[in-house]
């Protein structure tokens, strides 16, 4: 049985909720009003943005049996998040907001090889985001990449 090809919620594990809440706020970001003590919620175009504690995270996950017996999150995950923009001068912004409210600049944004702009940065916790103009991927009123959704032969 195939399982749905999407995803709706990406949960990001922070030391402190509410420090990291405040992060994302000065980005402008709204917080969601079902937003609960521990946690918070960002409503985007694509998934809903949870912080919660990365202790209770590990817990939940079942990667720990209780919080204060949770691992700590490797300063490099191997995962990032990534936001499209429709210029270079838009990702220019943004990584300059992103520092202005806190976070950190990784790599400065820079021609790629691929053809685009893109630079990361990092927020207090150390969550990795990607900063991109990809002038080969269109986006819609949301904001959102638009793809071909073409089907892919499979390779045996």
């Amino acid at each position: 049985m195939p399982i749905a090809q999407r995803f709706t919620l990406v949960t990001l594990g922070v030391a402190d909720v509410a420090a990291a809440t405040q992060f994302y706020r000065r980005l402008g970001w709204r917080q969601s009003t079902h937003s609960v003590e521990g946690t918070t919620f960002f409503t985007t175009p694509g998934p809903v943005i949870a912080l919660w504690s990365s202790a209770e995270l590990a817990v939940d996950a079942g990667v720990a049996e209780q919080t204060d017996a949770a691992p700590p999150a490797p300063p490099f995950r191997g995962v990032a998040l990534a936001i499209n923009f429709d210029s270079r001068d838009e990702v220019d912004r943004a990584l300059a907001d992103w520092r202005e409210a806190g976070g950190r600049i990784t790599k400065p944004a820079e021609e790629t090889e691929w053809g685009g702009y893109s630079g990361y940065g990092a927020d207090p916790d150390g969550n990795l985001w990607e900063f991109a103009h990809n002038p080969f991927w269109p986006l819609d009123e949301r904001g959102m990449p638009q793809l071909d959704g073409g089907e892919v032969e499979e390779r045996r």
